[in-house]
């Protein structure tokens, strides 16, 4: 039933895009000073509402030409030839229009240089460095496109139906306007908002940390990609605001709604939203993402690694995709520039109350180095509810010309409550009980969080000497009070009950962490060619970690066991050199990190302590070249020391669940990675192709990894070793290929994955091996009527164990989503989406899963401007969406179900007013 329905759908789009394109144009261009008809001149006809080129040609030898399968409307014919003058006409057209232009005279410019029309066309796409900049107007799109639409017109950028965009096959987390954040710099906001006639050029480049965009020095591959949305000067002061309200009139509800002004450098929001849908308002899904205190972290962990993180992000943005929700969000912006933009002040307020109801089961089956197999199935019901506020911000002053003090700060509050209830059983080959368990868990908990920066940064006068000083306060506090409440029992070899464990406990968790840090780097240019880039840090943290655990059916008397007190210490040293050399053509740089750190652990309770002293050595380097005008490649290693965590050290029995414990390592070794990587881009503007790969490769030399004791009973004891033998190999590419002309624009990516991993189970090297390969094409057809997209994905996937395999681990399966909209008459559009899954039958499971999810809406719009909108939408037509898994491993497979929302109808209205305060551009 899916291939027909997926051939009626393919065949149903394609018939919508069948309108008669039946007027034509056609003349003769004549030289009128020397009488003879002018071969090869170019015919450029442009739409003139746009200014878009429909269609170009050459005239034949006897000055000829011919344009046909023209669509009615407003056309600027250009007609140009060497050394005369370019001849412009409008001409308007109806659907059946035969238009004969006769002989078109062409004047020589020597004898019309009053007259001479000068027309300069940018390029639609070039790359300097490593930014592409794509020209906005040279790529069709609908009226009242919005910034995303344009985004899925440009070759390697793509964008997916939950908005998300990736450029160069790297996400996009960073959209700026004009250079700056719009309302933070989260790229939802600005792409749903913002439309796509408003702006002049959008531009990609790599993510650059703070010390990256100070020195312009290169430390390494970004992982991360940035866009720049650059408007045009009317579209740069204006105003945004949405209303969106959707219901089924009976329990399912999406509402939401902001208002905001940018206006200069001003800019205003205020937002909110409550929905129990897994999907969020329109109207405040980007507002709730916005950012307030961005900064590199000195962050320096457990395990003694040292870490730049991008802090402040919207870590407190929910979006479930599991379970029933309920959740309710509501916030405000404001951030402003004053005094020739020397002074500036970002704050963003934001809260939230959240439920998610879930109810899950699982089924897995195990394989042991003996042969043995544990036949598990499982069920938990879980309420799990929050709630918290949260206040970040910054102040700029630019105190001259050449130095900056930036002060970066957040503060926030919030609770959290959570209860689940689960069961679990295990069997044996011969069917009989190995164990099995029912288990309550509930608690109540709490956590407060401050932390800031304050950055001097300066350029000096001699070109590339820079430097820069942090200072970054910070401290935690959490706390939470909980009861398990367990019964499990295991079976003897007879299916008997050998014995039950019953565990009653109260759990008193507490913990607070201060920590204080500094860094500065300094960039010295060495000659006009060489730099070099020095930094140092210091991070001291002291922490103190309470768990008491008491056993309620003892009078809550303490379980020392379980309990812990510990004080833990931590000072690090950071040190840091990069040299970097740049030629016309190529760039390489090469530098080395060392962190020495000293760490105490003081068990309280037990009088012990556990002291470290260590260093870690991440050496890094970079080359990049640009082959050509539009291609560049660069080649990135690093290497970084990561020492074992506490958990893996810890000697201290763990036990949080009763079939599953840990045991810490005191002896474990450092582990070194390696990482390696290969990136490519081009494009060739006149044939619109646009083509990208990367290539990585990883290794670790005495890699951390577990080694567990499976018993009998299944009750697995975990514990941690150093191996070597783990890597990584992995890689994507990507052709893009477009025909402006035809509206058509196609691409094809793979995506590849090996993996080999290793592991102890029960004395036994276990080395898996993991492997998966996807082919994902795609096709788009668009015009001002239609726009049809069509991505097909194929995956192969593999899955080997060294001790023995349930099955031959070989899983397949292919995706196919549809998606089409179709403007018709009286400003109403008809959308539909499908989205089809097809998990072939393999030898882990014996039924295939073949899904259909087929949404639809119809919409009315309303007003001048199209800023009332009248929809109804269904979601899952079929009815034929299941909350389920599954996984085919080496020598384990499962498969998991899970709480989902079922078909339902909304009807919603949305009034979107969205404007600029200046009506014309400036001349």
């Amino acid at each position: 039933m899916l291939k027909q329905l997926l051939s009626f759908c393919i065949c149903s789009l394609l018939f919508l895009s069948s309108f008669a394109q039946n007027a034509s144009l056609k003349g003769i261009v004549v030289d009128t000073v020397e009488k003879k008809n002018l071969q090869n001149s170019s015919v450029l006809l442009i739409r003139s509402k746009d200014s878009i080129l429909v269609k170009d040609i050459r005239t034949k030898a006897n000055g000829e030409f011919e344009l046909s399968g023209l669509k009615k409307g407003n056309y600027t014919l250009l007609i140009t030839f060497p050394k005369m003058a370019d001849y412009i006409r409008d001409i308007q057209l109806s659907d059946t229009a035969k238009f004969n232009l006769g002989k078109i005279p062409m004047d020589s410019k020597a004898t019309l240089l009053n007259e001479v029309i000068i027309k300069a066309q940018k390029q639609a796409i070039s790359m300097k460095g490593d930014t592409i900049t794509y020209q906005a107007d040279s790529f069709l799109v609908k009226p009242h496109a919005n910034v995303q639409d344009l985004l899925r017109r440009l070759p390697g950028i793509e964008v997916d139906k939950n908005g998300a965009i990736k450029a160069g096959g790297k996400e996009v987390n960073t959209l700026l306007v004009d250079g700056e954040e719009f309302f933070g710099d989260d790229p939802l906001l600005a792409s749903k908002y913002l439309k796509a006639n408003a702006v002049s050029e959008v531009q990609v480049y790599d993510k650059k940390t703070k010390e990256e965009e100070l020195s312009g020095i290169k430390e390494g591959d970004a992982k991360e990609k940035v866009m720049n949305i650059k408007l045009k000067e009317n579209a740069k002061n204006g105003y945004l605001s949405s209303l969106d309200a959707n219901t089924d009139l009976n329990h399912f509800k999406n509402l939401g709604g902001m208002a905001g002004i940018y206006k200069g450098k001003l800019k205003t929001a205020v937002f909110g939203s409550s929905t129990n849908l897994n999907q969020d308002s329109k109207a405040s899904e980007a507002m709730s993402r916005l950012k307030g205190n961005e900064y590199d972290v000195i962050e320096v962990g457990d395990d003694g690694s040292s870490v730049m993180l991008s802090y402040g992000g919207d870590d407190d943005y929910f979006s479930p995709s599991n379970g029933l929700p309920d959740v309710t969000n509501y916030g405000a912006h404001f951030s402003d520039k004053w005094n020739q933009n020397k002074l500036s002040l970002k704050l963003n307020y934001k809260g939230n109350s959240k439920n998610v109801l879930d109810k899950t089961t699982s089924k897995s089956q195990s394989l042991l180095p003996n042969g043995t197999n544990f036949f598990s199935l499982g069920g938990t019901n879980s309420d799990n509810k929050s709630s918290g506020q949260n206040l970040k911000g910054n102040v700029e002053v630019k105190l001259d010309s050449s130095a900056t003090l930036k002060i970066s700060f957040a503060v926030s509050k919030n609770k959290n409550s959570n209860e689940y209830i689960s069961t679990n059983e295990t069997k044996n080959d011969a069917g009989l009980f190995v164990n099995n368990s029912n288990q309550l868990n509930n608690d109540n908990g709490d956590n407060s969080l401050f932390n800031g920066n304050i950055n001097y940064s300066k350029k000096f006068a001699k070109k590339g000497r820079t430097i820069s000083i942090d200072v970054q306060p910070e401290t935690k506090n959490s706390s939470s009070l909980g009861n398990t409440e367990s019964t499990t029992n295991y079976y003897d070899a007879n299916g008997a009950i050998n014995r039950t464990e019953n565990q009653n406990y109260l759990n008193d968790n507490s913990g607070k962490e201060s920590s204080f840090g500094t860094r500065i780097s300094y960039t010295e240019p060495i000659s006009k060619k060489l730099s070099l880039q020095t930094a140092y840090s210091f991070k001291t943290v002291v922490s103190n970690s309470h768990k008491l655990v008491f056993n309620k059916s003892l009078n809550n008397s303490r379980i020392d066991s379980l309990s812990n007190n510990f004080d833990f210490n931590n000072f690090s040293n950071i040190g840091k050199a990069v040299l970097q050399y740049r030629a016309k053509k190529f760039t390489v740089s090469a530098g080395v990190a060392a962190t020495e750190t000293t760490f105490e652990l003081n068990d309280l309770d037990r009088n012990n302590q556990f002291n470290r002293n260590y260093l870690n050595w991440a050496p890094q380097s970079n080359i990049h070249y640009k082959v050509g005008k539009n291609s560049t490649l660069s080649l990135n290693y690093s290497g970084g020391t990561r020492q074992p965590d506490l958990e893996q050290l810890q000697p201290i029995r763990q036990v949080n669940n009763p079939l599953n414990q840990v045991i810490g390592n005191p002896n474990l070794k450092p582990s070194f990675e390696n990482d390696l990587g290969f990136n490519f881009n081009t494009y060739q503007q006149k044939s619109e192709i646009y083509m990208y790969t990367y290539v990585g490769y990883n290794f670790t030399k005495n890699a951390i990894v577990g080694t567990s004791t499976v018993d009998d009973f299944n009750k697995t004891v975990t514990s941690f070793i150093n191996l070597n033998g783990s890597n990584n190999l992995y890689g994507s590419a990507s052709f893009n290929k477009s025909f402006s002309k035809l509206h058509l624009s196609t691409s094809l990516s793979v995506n590849y994955n090996r993996s080999n991993s290793l592991s102890i189970l029960n004395n036994k090297l276990n080395k898996n091996v993991n492997s998966s390969l996807s082919l994902r094409p795609r096709f788009s057809y668009y015009s001002d009527i239609v726009q049809l997209e069509y991505n097909p994905s194929v995956t192969f996937s593999n899955s080997s164990s060294s001790i023995g395999a349930i099955n031959n681990g070989k899983n397949y399966s292919h995706n196919h989503e549809i998606n089409g909209t179709i403007s018709l008459p009286y400003h109403t559009e008809f959308n539909t989406s499908i989205s089809l899954s097809y998990q072939p039958a393999n030898s882990s499971f014996s039924t295939p899963v073949n899904v259909a999810i087929w949404n639809a809406y119809l919409s009315k719009k309303m007003l001048k401007a199209e800023e009332l909108e009248f929809k109804i939408s269904i979601s899952d037509i079929l009815a034929q969406k299941i909350g389920y898994g599954r996984y085919v491993g080496g020598n384990n497979i499962s498969e998991n179900t899970f709480s989902f929302i079922p078909r339902y109808v909304l009807i919603g209205v949305t009034y979107n007013l969205t404007g600029n305060f200046i009506k014309e551009d400036k001349k």
